[in-house]
């Protein structure tokens, strides 16, 4: 691509085009990361020297819907070069572009236009053969390319995590009955544990071992050994030293505060000492930090009160570490987590996390393998690389090493120069609960790649935000972000293009909506709590959405047209989706249409809840509590009364409909129908497979019609189907019998586990988009609301689990309320993180706005001191000190603030209607259009799907006027047709290398199984008629000429696009001839020499059809197309476009 008009332009060009270093390409958000990454793809296939094969490229994107926009993009880009004609003048801004880039191409690289052609071709019918994927994706390919070394099943199949699931609780079953039972060798070791910490707790921290992350060796060794790590111990250093200097501050024990940061003192040089606190030691330091912690004086700065208050917090965690404890609970589980491994291992299935891990130690651990795939691999690119798993950087790692160096550790590779490109931005590291660590990104690509010799791009020019967005971002970020090692890199700001820039409409007031806004409700009331703020803010949005901003607001389109602003052109961001049905009800109750993505509040949906109540129903029409559910659901429709009635007269059993009396049929009238279609299903169901069952009970309870006509009708429709997939699944997966799955869907429903909805296709959708800022991420909107600021920002909680750091390869223990050293170190490294973390998720979300960005907030009674409005604030001041409508300034950029006043009351459900004066309408138009759709149906069904050129000749011939000839010469008896087949059949096996003498005894051989059921005298006429069609072939210029060329293939069947149809067709030969493509086509017509010319026009069609076929297909351009007519021996060629 060429960058015209682009401040980074030479950043750009340097990252594409620079082979002998690796790059480091820092994009910030919009900066086109994703054509870059093509143009590198372009530049690797199409540079000279040392041009790469596309599978020697290794593409690893963050998404499979990443990995599948750049083949399309790809794809695109290299589908285009072969049809440009450099000879004319493009036509289109971009036809220019794309000429400008081929001639770049060429003459950097000095190629001609048919070697780009060449290659071009090459690559796309390579395409789909590429390493073009998720990193998930190239983990499994390589333990498949080696499985003896990976010890794995090379057909092994991937897990997401329910069948781990699933295996985990039928093995700790089977554990626990052994280890606590009588005859148990350690049953004395789980007495002393179970006094500390009950068994769920140590179930929830066996289930955490069994992920392959977890480093079960290095565990057992830390475990074992004596000391503290060093990290740790460099760590408490730390904060003795800042406890030391906060006391030496405020000497005195004054307050409460005073005395904790003593007790604070003591306890961590105890453990900086003994790296323990051992029974009776510091127990009045102890008991005083087991208390509530103080509260802030005016003694103490609020710098210091902060330090204080996270030494205090250190402090109470290391009073509650029993490395005893850590070390006992070890021994018991290690052995079956790592049984259960192997067993999940030897059944054939792979976790996630396990493709990681087993790539990366095949890698790190086979040296012959790892040579092996440096030579295969010659470049490896990576996208949104801030967000790999550190295990992923240890396998690009090693595969990037210098070919003939085996380093052992991935600290010690030395990379091959030129052969990694990376692309991420530290600044949009949002993804540490997935385990992408920014430590780490930072310590791998400064300490790796740019320690040798790396060179670091910075794309900056942002093609998303106009430049009052792009200088709010920047006003705000420039002060909130600031270098912290380890933690957060330097804030790179982000700018729209010069080019932008000028074309941006001058007349702000034109378009006043293109703007960044702050706005905060408050109540009538007064300030309100959390909760009540949230309701009060989710019915100010979805009116003011509602009368403010959808079908009224003018905003520009792509294209840069003032258009309306519509529901699909609005996202509600939240930081994350716990409360979002509190901003659900107001959007529905005003009739503004949404869709919540990545919700996984899947089986609390109420269709959800119905199906599973219909199913179990089904299966078991005497269950009292689901024939309940269904009849308040809309299913039913019975209000309570009613069932409450049904209920006194014994009526609640679908089998009541059998045996009821006529005293009793009135109330049993209202639900008489489905109480029958109930049993009936329940005698139908038991013979049925499971998936067939459940279609079935959904196809005669019109359940999916009463969901598609409520509020949220497509995704209702689309969660009953993926209810009926899980079934299906969890049959294939062996689950059970339908009584068994339904059991297990209605376990999951009483415990609302944690599930997606269905996904629809969004963006056909004309609706506003409710998701999290991290589903957000990558994604683009005209107009963004971000929706809770006012929220307090909560961390992590501290349940039960075990965690693996990879930069320190510590693994931390949490036993309930106890834990072990490292997990009391990597508990605070993991809140310092998060809490850098958050400000680029504030960022991420700010940069997801195209045309307008709304902050939304609400007052409460005491403000959080970690939310999104603290970080404003924190950069523009107090807001409760600026004057409402005001101006904010942020660096360059303007905030406009808007205080709105609500009232917390709900509105009406009824929605108040204006009189309209009714007038007739005329229906001329829909009847017009009704009957032409009526004459296109009748049209396409009377039209054949499927075609072949041979029905297509007949047809014209038929058509056409004066044809009797033709018609005479295209007809042909029985015999002629099966002279056709038979002529064709032979010369598919016939070796043009063969002498052609030699096809007497072997036609002879062929007819023999073929005409053995027809008539002698039939026999030997076609046998006679054969040999004199052969013996003019053989002894042809066109045989001989068929003997020296390469044949590709013969009998080709092929399906392609026609005219609205399906063509088929068979190819009797495709070969290559001085480099050219051919077709040919065998013809066994009765006809004169002196009408050869003729036959082209009768073969038109064909030669059209098949031709094209081939482009299609091959993405060559077929040289010529030979008429072979084998009874004169004569060959005709035919170029398209004759």
């Amino acid at each position: 691509m060429i960058y015209l008009d682009l401040s980074d332009r030479e950043e750009r060009e340097r990252a594409a085009a620079t082979f002998d270093r690796n790059i480091v390409v820092t994009a910030g958000a919009g900066t086109g990361k994703t054509t870059l990454l093509v143009d590198r793809l372009v530049h690797l296939l199409l540079r000279n020297p040392s041009p790469l094969d596309i599978k020697e490229i290794v593409a690893l994107t963050f998404t499979n819907k990443a990995a599948t926009e750049m083949k399309v993009r790809l794809r695109e880009r290299l589908e285009s070069y072969p049809n440009i004609r450099l000879d004319r003048e493009p036509g289109s801004r971009a036809e220019k572009e794309l000429f400008r880039e081929l001639r770049s191409l060429m003459e950097r690289y000095h190629l001609s236009k048919a070697e780009v052609d060449r290659r071009s071709r090459e690559a796309l019918h390579q395409l789909e053969r590429s390493y073009i994927g998720t990193i998930h994706s190239f983990a499994a390919s390589l333990l498949r390319l080696y499985p003896l070394e990976a010890g794995v099943d090379p057909q092994f199949a991937e897990d997401e995590g329910p069948r781990l699931e699933r295996q985990f609780e039928e093995s700790w079953q089977l554990y626990l009955d052994q280890e606590l039972s009588l005859a148990g060798a350690r049953k004395e070791d789980w007495k002393r544990v179970l006094r500390k910490i009950r068994l769920e707790e140590v179930r929830s921290l066996a289930f955490s071992l069994c992920s392959e992350t977890i480093q079960l060796e290095s565990l057992k060794t830390q475990s074992r050994e004596d000391g503290t790590a060093k990290p740790v111990a460099l760590w408490l250093k730390k904060n003795e030293e800042r406890a030391a200097e906060l006391i030496q501050r405020h000497p005195g024990k004054n307050y409460k505060i005073d005395e904790f940061a003593h007790a604070a003192l003591a306890v961590i040089r105890e453990f900086l000492a003994r790296g323990e606190l051992a029974a009776g030691v510091l127990q009045e330091e102890r008991d005083l930090l087991a208390g509530s912690s103080p509260g802030r004086v005016k003694a103490w700065s609020e710098e210091d009160f902060e330090a204080a208050r996270d030494l205090i917090r250190v402090a109470k965690n290391l009073c509650q570490v029993d490395g005893d404890l850590a070390r006992l609970v070890t021994a018991l589980l290690v052995p079956f987590a790592k049984g259960l491994r192997e067993r999940f291992l030897q059944e054939g299935w792979i976790s996630f996390d396990g493709l990681l891990v087993r790539a990366r130690n095949l890698l790190r651990d086979h040296l012959h393998a790892r040579e092996e795939l440096k030579r295969q691999f010659q470049a490896i690119l990576v996208d949104e690389f801030q967000d790999t798993d550190p295990l992923q950087y240890e396998i690009l790692l090693y595969l990037a090493e210098r070919t003939g160096r085996q380093a052992g550790y991935w600290r010690q590779v030395e990379l091959t120069p030129g052969k990694i490109f990376v692309v991420g931005d530290p600044k949009q590291s949002i993804y540490a609960f997935r385990r992408a660590d920014i430590e780490a990104y930072l310590e791998v690509v400064q300490e790796v790649i740019q320690a040798q010799g790396g060179l670091e791009c910075r794309l900056t020019n942002n093609f998303r935000s106009h430049a009052g967005i792009l200088n709010v971002v920047n006003g705000v970020f420039e002060r909130l972000i600031h270098p912290v090692e380890g933690l957060q890199p330097p804030y790179v700001a982000i700018r729209p293009p010069e080019s932008r820039t000028d074309t941006e409409p001058r007349e702000t007031h034109s378009l006043p909506y293109r703007k960044v806004q702050i706005r905060r409700v408050e109540s009538e009331a007064g300030p309100l709590d959390s909760d009540r703020a949230r309701r009060l803010e989710a019915e100010s949005l979805a009116r003011w959405l509602s009368e403010e901003v959808l079908g009224r607001a003018e905003i520009l389109n792509r294209n840069g047209e003032k258009v309306l602003a519509e529901p699909k052109d609005v996202a509600i961001l939240l930081r994350k989706l716990t409360d979002v049905h509190q901003y659900l009800e107001p959007l529905r109750r005003r009739g503004v249409r949404y869709v919540v993505e990545g919700e996984r509040h899947f089986y609390a949906a109420q269709e959800v809840i119905d199906a599973v109540n219909l199913l179990r129903v089904v299966e078991n029409p005497s269950d009292r509590s689901a024939l309940v559910g269904l009849l308040r659901s809309a299913v039913g429709g019975l209000e309570d009364t009613r069932i409450y009635e049904l209920h006194r007269a014994g009526l609640l059993d679908c089998r009541a409909v059998r045996r009821v009396g006529n005293d009793r049929k009135r109330l049993l009238s209202p639900v008489k129908e489905l109480y029958e279609a109930l049993l009936e299903l329940h005698e139908e169901a038991r013979r049925l497979p499971v998936g067939q069952a459940v279609f079935r009970i959904f196809s005669r309870i019109p359940i999916k019609l009463l969901a598609a006509i409520s509020f949220n009708g497509e995704q209702a429709v689309a969660n009953l189907d993926k209810v009926r997939d899980q079934a299906e699944l969890l049959a294939r997966e062996g689950a059970g019998t339908l009584k068994e799955i339904i059991a297990r869907l209605e376990g999951r429903v009483l415990e609302v586990k944690e599930e997606s909805e269905s996904a629809l296709a969004e963006e056909n959708v004309d609706a506003v988009r409710i998701l999290s800022v991290h589903k957000a991420k990558g994604l683009e909107f005209p107009i963004v609301i971000l929706a809770g600021c006012h929220a307090l920002i909560e961390g992590r909680g501290d349940e039960p689990s075990a965690e693996y750091d990879w930069s320190t390869e510590l693994a931390g223990l949490r036993l309930g309320e106890y834990l072990n050293l490292p997990a009391v170190y990597l508990g605070e490294k993991r809140r310092r993180r998060e809490r850098e973390e958050q400000k680029r998720v504030l960022y991420v979300a700010m940069t997801r706005a195209r045309e307008h960005l709304t902050i939304s907030c609400a007052k409460t009674e005491r403000g959080a001191p970690t939310s999104f409005l603290a970080m404003l604030e924190e950069c523009l001041g107090d807001l409760s000190a600026c004057d409402s409508p005001g101006s904010l300034q942020a660096g360059d950029g303007t905030v406009e603030f808007l205080a709105v006043t609500e009232n917390l009351a709900v509105p009406s459900r009824r929605r108040e209607r204006k009189k309209e004066k009714k007038e007739p309408k005329d229906w001329t138009a829909y009847a017009d259009l009704w009957k032409r759709r009526e004459n296109d149906y009748q049209a396409a069904i009377q039209k054949p799907v499927f075609l072949t050129p041979t029905k297509l000749k007949k047809r014209e011939i038929e058509l056409s006027e004066g044809s009797e000839e033709l018609r005479r010469q295209f007809s042909g008896s029985t015999d002629a047709l099966l002279i056709g087949d038979l002529a064709h059949g032979f010369l598919q096996r016939w070796d043009f290398r063969d002498p052609a003498d030699t096809f007497h005894e072997k036609l002879r051989v062929f007819l023999a199984s073929r005409l053995q059921h027809r008539p002698s005298d039939s026999r030997l006429k076609v046998a006679s008629e054969l040999e004199e069609i052969f013996g003019a072939f053989f002894s042809s210029a066109a045989y001989r000429e068929l003997a020296s060329v390469q044949i590709l293939g013969r009998e080709i069947p092929f399906l392609t696009p026609w005219n609205g149809q399906v063509m088929e067709g068979v190819i009797d030969l495709l070969y290559e001839r001085d480099g050219q493509l051919y077709l040919a086509d065998y013809k066994t017509d009765r006809i004169e020499k002196s009408d050869l010319e003729k036959s082209a026009e009768i073969y038109r069609h064909q030669i059209q059809i098949y031709s094209g076929a081939v482009q299609r297909a091959l993405k060559r351009e077929v040289a010529g197309f030979k008429l072979i007519f084998l009874r004169l021996g004569e060959a005709l060629e035919v170029r398209e476009g004759d």
